[in-house]
């Protein structure tokens, strides 16, 4: 957060320069000293490797409206790796073989990896 409140500052000085403040640039600053807040992405990768392909995905964010809807077609990153370098968090590795399933295929979600980003 202070980092987005120091360029904030910066752009506002430079802004001061030429024309004056307006009431979208305070919204502005305000939103940056709202209560960080967490979103959290699953990722179910084809191996526990973080630069494998996804399987699957569901991204969970306070700031969408709480309704079920379907992930997108494209998935919003090629990798965990990917995902990572973007700024997100890994919470948890995906454990190979939670349960013993005998007879039963139940791998077909992939390797989940849980992240988490605050904004």
């Amino acid at each position: 957060m202070r980092e987005a409140v120091k360029e904030w500052l910066v752009q506002a000085r430079g802004k001061l320069a030429d024309e004056p403040l307006a009431t979208a640039d305070l919204d502005r600053l305000e939103a940056q000293l709202a209560e960080p807040r967490q979103r959290v992405l699953y990722l179910y990768s084809k191996s526990t490797n973080m630069r494998s392909s996804l399987a699957s995905w569901a991204l969970y964010d306070p700031d969408q409206p709480q309704v079920p809807t379907l992930p997108s077609a494209e998935a919003p990153y090629d990798s965990v790796l990917a995902a990572l370098a973007d700024g997100w968090r890994v919470v948890q590795f995906p454990i190979a073989k939670l349960y013993d399933y005998e007879g039963q295929d139940n791998d077909y979600l992939g390797f989940e990896f849980v992240l988490e980003k605050i904004i």
